[in-house]
């Protein structure tokens, strides 16, 4: 069979493709959530790209952007999904990783401890899948910092941290939800500040000019 090959998207059938041009079609519904997915990653990639080349860090703008993400989602969440413990918390980001196509697993279930692995998520690939041309650390990492944002909103003393990922050379990637205050559990965390992300100063040119100025 031949595909159609695009940056950045999944391969479709490339019959698929002429027909719905030929036809006016919107093309199949699968394909365009999946698309939706890979795009994400591809603005996210090209946006650090971007902002490097113009001389800023292109990887804290990108993870203060997701943090703020996060942050928003994840109160939209817990409010309309009535989010309380550490489970459900879980439960909810698993939800989330879904609507960006990756596989996760809960792969270890004990009290006060959660483990998840995500063998292939549509920018790095995994799982007989492909992944995006040059998507590595920068983007990942922006990316865990939507992840984290996304945990704090949902339950402050929740802590979701990574001890292992592809990106590095890592087999799967894998995050650990742990509490902040292991007293605290569950219960109301008004104490329990958040990690600020920072972002850098706009840089200058030698002898004192800013970016875009004569």
């Amino acid at each position: 069979m031949k595909w159609l090959k695009v940056y950045g998207l999944p391969k479709l059938p490339l019959f698929l493709a002429k027909l719905a041009m030929r036809l006016g079609l919107p093309g199949p519904s699968w394909y365009k959530w999946k698309a939706a997915a890979s795009g994400t990653g591809v603005i996210l990639d090209e946006m650090i790209r971007a902002a490097d080349d113009l001389g800023y860090d292109g990887q804290k703008i990108a993870k203060l952007a997701m943090t703020r993400i996060g942050e928003k989602q994840g109160t939209d969440l817990r409010e309309q999904l009535g989010v309380k413990t550490m489970k459900d918390t879980v439960d909810v980001v698993m939800l989330a990783n879904r609507f960006f196509d990756i596989e996760i697993t809960l792969t270890e279930q004990k009290e006060g401890k959660y483990v998840i692995n995500a063998d292939r998520c549509p920018w790095f690939g995994g799982m007989g899948h492909e992944g995006v041309p040059g998507w590595d650390v920068k983007p990942c990492a922006a990316f865990s910092t939507y992840e984290k944002a996304l945990v704090k909103a949902i339950n402050p003393n929740v802590r979701l941290a990574y001890t292992e990922k592809r990106t590095t050379g890592g087999h799967t990637c894998r995050g650990v939800y742990q509490y902040r205050d292991k007293a605290l559990g569950d219960g109301p965390a008004e104490g329990v500040q958040p990690e600020m992300v920072s972002i850098c100063k706009k840089p200058k040119r030698a002898g004192g000019a800013g970016l875009g100025q004569a």
